[in-house]
């Protein structure tokens, strides 16, 4: 869900192992030229030997280089499989050594918690930097499901790029102001091809992101960017938001996109025409004029005049019953009006 993904990426994997930039690009000039100089890396790089004898003696300190005993002093880059390993594992052991804290901590917060009586199972989170921690751990952590609604302008419109993890279900439903914001329908695009499941809805009165049905976050629809974040733990009100969602989910209409990359939401009538099947799903998404008109590629006069002949073809007098007439005829055996006549109640005597 891009809506409250955060989690910026690295360029440079190395850069969690302790290496920096200038690190990395000596490491990189010794394993293309196998043997090497101060003097002849200083040059390649147009550095001072200086600092290029510090850069050195910094990544030799690493175990990625070592240097041979007569002057001037040769330096050979480590294999990477056993550096680069070496310093991976180091960095895993630390990990390891962390997390070995946690019960002790959570001990400590258990403690604290039963001495002031009851659990703190909702929190306010006032600070971006702080939400973009947790909503990282709880990606990084899921098992088995991620869902929530996407209201107003996301956090980040290119926060896709992260991926789905296997295993791991992503349900979404955005409302008519998130899809219409800039770059939100091309971002969805996106993580639907990595395996997310999206719906719309109308109008959805909060931003709001639950991970395993164990964490939830609230954010302010309008501007999910500011103001504060309520973090929800496991308790009835957790409860009673993912039925929320489950609620929402089941009313709200599904999304899919052809392999032209369109919008639909049901199998299109062979009567009409291509552009026509274009236009059903969007009105069916509810999505305003300006944005159908965007989405289609086409003018507003020829939207009005499109949604005349559409209305026309379903003989209509309104949107409402045009956008039902659609749904019957792209799903004549779901929305079926029944025809059998209710019996009378009998009356007790």
């Amino acid at each position: 869900m891009n809506v409250l993904n955060t989690r910026a990426t690295t360029s440079r994997p190395l850069e969690v192992l302790g290496i920096d930039e200038m690190q990395e690009r000596i490491y990189r000039v010794l394993l293309a030229h196998r043997m090497a100089t101060t003097e002849d890396i200083a040059k390649m790089l147009s550095l001072s030997p200086r600092k290029t004898q510090r850069l050195l003696d910094s990544i030799e300190s690493k175990g990625l280089a070592t240097h041979s005993p007569e002057q001037p002093r040769r330096y050979i880059a480590a294999p990477p499989e056993l550096a680069v390993e070496a310093l991976a594992s180091q960095r895993r052991a630390d990990i390891e050594r962390a997390c070995s804290t946690i019960p002790e901590l959570k001990k400590e917060a258990t403690s604290t918690a039963n001495n002031q009586g009851n659990e703190q199972v909702v929190e306010i989170i006032t600070s971006h930097a702080a939400l973009g921690q947790i909503v990282t751990h709880l990606h990084q952590t899921v098992q088995s499901e991620v869902f929530g609604f996407q209201s107003g302008p996301s956090l980040n419109p290119d926060s896709h790029q992260q991926g789905q993890r296997p295993g791991v279900r992503i349900r979404s439903i955005s409302d008519m102001a998130h899809l219409e914001a800039p770059g939100s329908m091309n971002s969805l695009r996106r993580v639907m091809q990595l395996g997310e499941e999206a719906r719309v809805f109308p109008t959805l009165p909060v931003t709001m992101f639950v991970a395993d049905r164990r964490i939830g976050l609230i954010l302010n629809a309008k501007n999910p960017a500011s103001g504060p974040t309520l973090l929800v733990r496991a308790c009835p009100l957790l409860d009673a938001l993912c039925a929320f969602f489950e609620l929402i989910w089941e009313r709200a209409t599904p999304i899919t996109f052809t392999q032209a990359g369109q919008l639909e939401t049901g199998k299109p009538n062979a009567q009409l025409t291509e552009a026509t099947e274009l236009l059903l799903p969007l009105l069916a998404a509810g999505l305003n004029d300006k944005a159908i008109a965007h989405e289609a590629g086409i003018s507003d006069t020829t939207l009005t005049r499109r949604i005349s002949e559409l209305m026309k073809c379903f003989d209509t007098r309104t949107r409402f019953q045009l956008g039902w007439r659609a749904a019957l005829n792209a799903f004549p055996n779901d929305l079926t009006v029944s025809t059998t006549t209710a019996k009378p109640p009998s009356t007790a005597r």
